[in-house]
């Protein structure tokens, strides 16, 4: 009888006790947010529009404009990006430093960053 009532107690016990997982939110809030990046460099129409077409092809990328002045030799990277909201380590986001990079590919050089948040759903 003492076997049953333990056997019967410790049971009660860990389920009573036990850890709980938590469940993951099933929807996560989406980011659109605006980056502007200044460059400098001589550019033909054609040149820019290859650019733009590498920009829009990078993940979470919904829209490139791109505005150059052949007087100044200078433009600046209009790029709007719609991403999820980080939940976990692992989530991916967009990030910056591609742009720079396909600027650097494209013979033009970066200057100035900035980005803004439009909105979150």
């Amino acid at each position: 009888m003492k076997f049953l009532f333990t056997l019967t107690f410790l049971t009660f016990c860990s389920v009573v006790f036990a850890q709980t997982t938590e469940t993951k939110p099933t929807s996560r809030k989406e980011i659109t947010k605006i980056h502007y990046y200044i460059f400098n460099g001589s550019a033909s129409q054609d040149q820019l529009d290859f650019l733009r077409q590498d920009l829009a092809a990078i993940e979470f990328v919904s829209e490139v404009k791109i505005e150059y002045k052949p007087e100044r030799n200078a433009g600046q990277i209009r790029l709007i990006s719609k991403e999820l909201a980080i939940a976990s380590e692992g989530d991916k986001q967009f990030s910056p430093t591609i742009i720079k990079k396909t600027l650097i590919n494209k013979g033009l050089t970066p200057a100035e960053y900035h980005s803004e948040i439009i909105s979150t759903h």
